[in-house]
Formats: structure tokens, sequence, C-alpha cells
């Protein structure tokens, strides 16, 4: 029995290195030939193409489509063409993207029609038994346990059982050799020890879908998988472990010990990205000083207002463990990570704020705020919440994720994913987000791509929180006479980002599938013109706005009168010199600093070391000349760009400057060699 199963992604504009490995196929492929041997062929996929060609080629018995948020549109039209080339496949549909109630059940199956059976929960068993009943009876009464279908607009289901089994009994599909097709060929590996999560964030599908239930694989086979990627795998810059909560069980010391054993030994991973437990600390600061500079934590703490958490269940973090955990890994040398969301059933805009501000108090190094996604099955995606909160939610487009697919037949598919997010609620407004969204916009692009970090860094000395600094900004842009000339670029900027911030969301989803599908929007979308608002106007800034920004934020950080005239003045001189703007036309340049005042104060001297010299010389490195091009010259977007292989892995950081010589103090002729 032929069988494809397929964990489909938009590839149309991103390298293999960009994607992950299909893990969840992986162990349902495993599963079944485990169970039926040479019976079956299985094939798994991701790229859309190959999977068209395969199913073109050779009639398979059944299909398997991984159902996510980020992929949804593009299965819909896959099982539209496979069901149009071969109507007697029979197609099954899992994945988390499937609500929990029944009627959103039966319109999903009424929008994905071309789909026979719906798989809820783990797949690998539903899977296996499916196999058997197609060979030996294909009456619906004997399907398996967690299976769903439709049947003249009427839901049916087997026995729906969402407390998953123990996983021990699941080989490995690494070291059965059924990924290393995708090893080879430079995906992301994904670690998967255990699965389940014991927490019920409201927002969240992961412990919805596991009801409590943490189930294991044995430890002998993870060292053994984490041992045979880093064979295969050979040169996998970045590596995710995809558990829910890494560090919760003793034996996660062990796997983080076989991690750091592999990257001695190979010089890989780069990065090894993990969630990390809630309520553990003394583990999870072990787990960090094995990993060391290979760890990528994410401190996902949503909200750190007490009501709120209460409110979506997520109060199994104190505010004094994030600050531990937080100050550990400054230590070890790791960028610190955390996340919000906005809103959240009970936020304001002033406890988003005031979450925001405690962020930046801990020095939290990247700070990410994101919209409420709707996400299928959880609770605050369901009409109870929807009703006491006064949710008001809103469509736009995945950035990314789009694409345009040959058939074997000829003709095309076009596909772009859309989320559902909420866009207001009974505590806060839509217009108060657009407010938060030039907020976010500005920590990302001053603080998180590092453009006047050294400049927010100073505003915490003096104990003035950057999110005081950006209200100023904001607020600047009723001020057009003032900014020392530049106020009406200053508001230009703003009134430009919030018009875009606008435009982006849509009622519904028919109305955003009829923008995009237009021939001329799918034209500049597939192409990414549709840009990442973040990485579009910073780009726009360094550009356009540099000088006017840099005076805005030396104005904005004097008027709080807190900062000695001095050190903020060779301060700012040394931030602005780190990003200069795009168009000029020097690739080295001198910034003299106003006077030693190296020995100010202690924090002073360690904070900025640079001011001890006279003046300090910056060199356009190669790799900042490739981003200035980039950005300069080609047609496409930088986005774009910035995923395909051929440049490598750049960022908007790769926009800074290299020190090449400091000159110092009392002896301005000696040059003093630093580290690029």
């Amino acid at each position: 029995m032929k069988i494809y199963l397929a964990d489909l992604v938009h590839t149309y504009s991103v390298s293999n290195n960009s994607l992950l490995v299909p893990l969840n196929i992986g162990y349902i492929k495993v599963y079944a030939k485990q169970e039926h041997w040479d019976s079956v062929d299985i094939k798994l996929f991701k790229h859309p193409e190959k999977l068209l060609e395969e199913v073109y080629n050779e009639k398979p018995a059944i299909v398997g489509l991984s159902n996510y948020g980020w992929n949804e549109q593009l299965n819909l039209k896959i099982g539209q063409k496979i069901r149009e080339m071969h109507p007697e496949t029979l197609i099954v549909m899992g994945g988390p993207n499937i609500d929990s109630e029944s009627k959103y059940r039966l319109e999903f199956l009424k929008k994905h029609n071309y789909a026979h059976l719906l798989v809820i929960d783990g797949g690998e068993e539903p899977l296996s038994g499916i196999i058997s009943w197609l060979r030996d009876t294909r009456d619906t009464s004997q399907l398996p346990n967690n299976i769903v279908w439709s049947e003249e607009e009427r839901l049916f289901s087997t026995d729906l059982n969402p407390v998953k089994k123990q996983i021990e009994n699941i080989p490995s599909p690494y070291l059965s050799g059924y990924l290393d097709e995708f090893l080879i060929a430079g995906f992301v590996p994904l670690l998967e020890t255990n699965r389940g999560c014991p927490f019920r964030c409201t927002f969240c599908g992961w412990g919805a879908a596991a009801k409590n239930k943490i189930s294991r694989f044995s430890i002998d086979t993870v060292l053994k998988e984490i041992s045979y990627v880093g064979k295969i795998a050979k040169g996998a810059t970045n590596w995710v472990i995809c558990d829910a909560n890494f560090g919760m069980l003793p034996r996660d010391i062990e796997i983080a010990k076989e991690i750091r054993k592999v990257k001695d030994e190979t010089g890989y991973p780069y990065k090894c990205h993990l969630w990390l437990a809630k309520n553990v600390t003394e583990r999870n600061f072990q787990v960090a000083d094995i990993l060391s500079e290979m760890i990528v934590p994410v401190m996902a703490v949503q909200s750190l207002d007490d009501e709120v958490l209460k409110i979506i269940k997520r109060d199994n973090i104190s505010k004094e463990t994030y600050i531990e955990y937080n100050e550990k890994f400054k230590k070890i040398g790791t960028e610190t990570f955390s996340e919000l969301i906005v809103p959240l059933p009970g936020e304001t805009l002033e406890t988003h704020k005031n979450s925001l501000k405690s962020l930046f108090n801990y020095g939290c190094d990247i700070i990410f705020s994101h919209n409420l996604r709707m996400l299928a099955g959880t609770e605050v995606n369901s009409d109870k919440t929807r009703e006491t909160y006064q949710f008001r939610t809103r469509y736009r487009l995945i950035h990314g994720d789009s694409g345009m697919y040959k058939c074997p037949d000829g003709s095309e598919i076009r596909a772009f994913e859309y989320e559902n997010s909420l866009r207001e609620t009974n505590t806060i407004k839509e217009e108060e987000l657009f407010y938060l969204r030039k907020i976010h916009f500005l920590i990302e692009m001053a603080w998180n791509l590092r453009v006047y970090k050294p400049l927010l860094e100073l505003a915490r000395l003096y104990e003035i929180n950057p999110i005081e600094i950006f209200d100023k900004l904001i607020q600047y842009c009723k001020q057009t006479d003032d900014l020392n000339g530049s106020g009406e670029q200053f508001t230009r900027f703003f009134s430009d980002l919030d018009e875009f911030s606008h435009e982006e969301w849509f009622d519904s989803a028919e109305s955003i599938e009829t923008y995009f599908y237009k021939p001329e929007n799918f034209e500049k979308l597939i192409n990414q013109k549709f840009d990442k608002l973040n990485i579009l106007y910073t780009v726009i800034l360094l550009r356009d706005y540099k000088n006017t920004f840099d005076t805005a934020f030396k104005l904005a950080m004097a008027s709080f009168n807190k900062i000695p005239e001095e050190i903020l003045e060779n301060v700012s001189n040394y931030t602005f010199a780190l990003f200069p703007a795009l168009e000029t036309k020097d690739s080295s340049w001198k910034t003299t600093l106003k006077e030693n005042i190296h020995s100010s104060t202690e924090k002073t001297k360690k904070l900025f070391p640079f001011i001890s010299k006279s003046s300090i010389e910056f060199v356009e490195d190669d790799t900042r000349q490739r981003m200035v091009d980039l950005i300069n010259t080609r047609g496409q977007t930088l986005s774009k760009v910035l995923n395909m292989s051929e440049f490598g892995a750049l960022s908007l950081r790769d926009l800074k400057m290299s020190i090449k010589k400091e000159y110092a103090y009392g002896d301005q002729f000696r040059r003093v060699a630093t580290d690029s």
C-alpha cells in the first residue's frame, strides 16, 4: 500500500536551511512501518511541488496532510488538487489546527471538502488503524478511535480519547533512517524528548492537546538520536528542542550533556533553541551551564500583570524566578529572550506598558510582543471567552507564507496564509493597539536590532525607562515645529507607519482572500512586496530618516534632565556612528569624544569603556557592504533576500559598523588595537 505523508510549508522563497525536519510525520511513518512492515510503502514530503509530482506519477492509497496555522490554505489547495487527480485516494488530515468544538469541526470539513477523515490528537495509532481499516473492511463503524468525518452535513466520530498513551513504544524515525534525506539537505533538526504540558494556559494549544499528561520517550533512544543527528546533520547551525518545558525532568540534565558532547566533537550546533520549564529553577540553571553559549532560552512571560496571568491560567512563574533566569543567562554570555502577548483578556494599555517597562528594568536583551492569535482548540478561542471579554477579531497576512507552485499537468496553485487575531476587548481598544504598534516598532528597531541600544542602556543607567523615551518620541509627532527643524519628517515617518499598520488588517477571511488573490496583489505578495513592517520601516529609517531619529533620540533623553551633558554627547556620538545612514558614501570615519569622562562613575566606566578614548575609528566590513548593496540595488525586498541561501544568515544587525582602531587620551598619536 502506497502512502504519502506531508508536513507542507511554503517553499517558494526560502531555502532548506530555513525549514524544519518533518519529525511529526516521521513518527507516524516509523510507527506504521513497525505495525505493517513491508505491506506499506511510505514517503514523506515538505515541498508542495514534490508531493504533487509523486501523486501525479503514481496514485497513492492514502495521503496524510498535517494541518497548522501556517499551512492551512496551502493544504486546502493541494488537497483539492489531489482529490481532482485521484478521487479514490483516501485523504486524511491531522495536526493541531483542528478545533475541539464539534460545530467548528463540521465547518472545517465543509471548507476542506477534499478530506475524508480527520485525526484528533496524536497521529501514530490512528493512521496505523486507518491502514488496517482500508485494507480489511472500509466500514466506518470499524474505524479506529479518534477519527472524525462528515456525511450529508452531519458530523460523525469514533470514540474520542484525548489522553495520549505512553510513547515509548514508538521507534525513533531518526535511528530508522527515515529522516536522513532532510538532515542531509540542510533542514533544521528537531528533537522531541517528551510530549505534553502540565499547564492549561488559555491561549495555548499545547496543554489543551495534552490534557495534562506528560509522556516520555526512552532516555536511551533520545541520547542515541542526539548522537545520530550530530553525525548526519553535519554543519547544522541550529537545533530545536520542541518540548514544552525543557528542564522539567531530572533526565534533561543528561540530555543537555549529550548535546554539549556533540558540540564539542563537531563544532555544531551553534545555537540550541528551547522552551524552558516554567516552574523549575535550579535544573534550568544547570541546563544553562551545560549548554552555555549554545542556549537560546525563550522565556515567554506573556504578561507581568498578576490579574491577567490569573485569567489566562499562566500564573505558574513568579517575577522573581524570571529575574533569576535573566541574571543567570547574562552571566553565561547569552542573550535573553522574552515574549509578551497583546491583547490578553483583562489586559489594558497601561498593564501592557508596565510589563514592557519591567522587562527593560530586568535588562532583557530581546523583547517580542505578539498579537493574540486565535488558535484552534484553545480556551481563549471558545465562544464563552469571546463573549465574556467582548472579543473583536480581524485577519492579516502571515508574512512569508505564500507561494505559486507548478503542477505536473501544467496548472498552477496559488496560496497564502493568514491569521485570525484579537484586536479589541472590553479593556483595550484597537486604536490603543495601533499606538502600541509604534512602541513595538521602536523596541524592535532601537533595542532588539541595537540601532540605539547604547543610548537606551545609558537611559537605564540613569533610571529612565526606554518606554518613557519611546512615549516621548511618539509625542514629538504632534510637534512638527520642534526637533531642530526635523519635526515634519519625523511626523511623516510615523504617519506612514501608522497607515501601513491599519491597512494590513481585514474584517473577514473573505475580504483578505478577495484582496490578495487579485492578480496584481498576489504578484506583489509572492515577491514579498508586502513586507514585514519592522524590517521595512527599519530600512526606511536607516535610509531616509536616520539623522532625524538621531536628533529626536538625543533630545528625548536630554529632556529628562538626568544625564550629564558630556556623557550624553559621547554616548550619542558613539551610538550614531555604529549605525550610520545607509546612503553614506564613506566606508570609515572617526568619532571624536568630547572629553575623557571614563572615571565619572563606576557604572559608566563598566557599561561604556569606550569613553576613555579620544576618538574611535569605525570601518564598514564586507558583511555591511553586502547588506547595503542588497538594500540599494536589489529589486526584491530585504526580507526575501535575507532568506536566500546564497547570502547566508544575514540580519539587520549586520548593518552595524566595526571598530577598527581607538585613539587614547594623552597619547593621541599612538594607535591602540582593538577587536573588530
